[in-house]
């Protein structure tokens, strides 16, 4: 579901926080003057979110935690995001609001949902880099592959890599380790009619 908000940003994120979203679901502003609703996703993706989650907790820098819920809301883009995961530093994370700034993000991931692809596929790669956080995690369930972007430069990530899942994919410092894929979950047949 889309949302046409004003121009102005202050009336954007306004409308944003005032917008009354039912249990589950996600508020983000991906597009100019949209506020994007996303349906709450199925259990596959969840749990490659979770076996994500389970992997950087033991790899985090000293300092740093993970989220999975707050928002991260650039302002100077007119853009805002829910990631699915997100590392920042532990006072960043520790805030009486329900966003942090972009500054702060060192890692974004998204697991790409049936339902709206081309929102982590398209939309979010650019946001990312626009923001520029340093590496963008894309695990796509449809394609059954992994890639992580890095590299911001002027809007875009100028550096990839992609593997099958299966395959690791190593995750550079400060992190410093090989995610393991072989356990991430693919959608099957039956889960063509359902949102993710």
């Amino acid at each position: 579901m889309t949302v046409t908000t004003p121009d102005s940003a202050v009336d954007l994120f306004k409308t944003l926080d005032e917008l009354d979203v039912p249990r589950g679901y996600r508020a983000e502003i991906l597009r100019e003057a949209e506020i994007t609703v996303s349906p709450p996703p199925i259990g596959k993706h969840q749990r490659t979110v979770m076996e994500m989650l389970w992997q950087f907790q033991s790899h985090l820098p000293a300092g740093y935690g993970t989220e999975v819920h707050l928002e991260i809301r650039m302002h100077h883009i007119l853009k805002s995001t829910i990631p699915d995961l997100f590392v920042a530093p532990e006072p960043a994370l520790d805030v009486e609001d329900h966003f942090v700034s972009p500054d702060d993000v060192i890692l974004a991931a998204e697991v790409v949902s049936r339902s709206n692809a081309d929102n982590d596929r398209v939309a979010k790669l650019g946001i990312y880099a626009a923001a520029e956080i340093p590496l963008y995690l894309l695990v796509d369930p449809i394609k059954a592959s992994t890639t992580l972007y890095f590299s911001p430069e002027h809007g875009h990530y100028t550096e990839n890599v992609t593997a099958p899942f299966g395959k690791g994919v190593r995750i550079p410092e400060p992190f410093g380790f090989k995610l393991d894929t072989s356990r991430f979950r693919t959608y099957g047949r039956t889960d063509a009619a359902t949102h993710s």
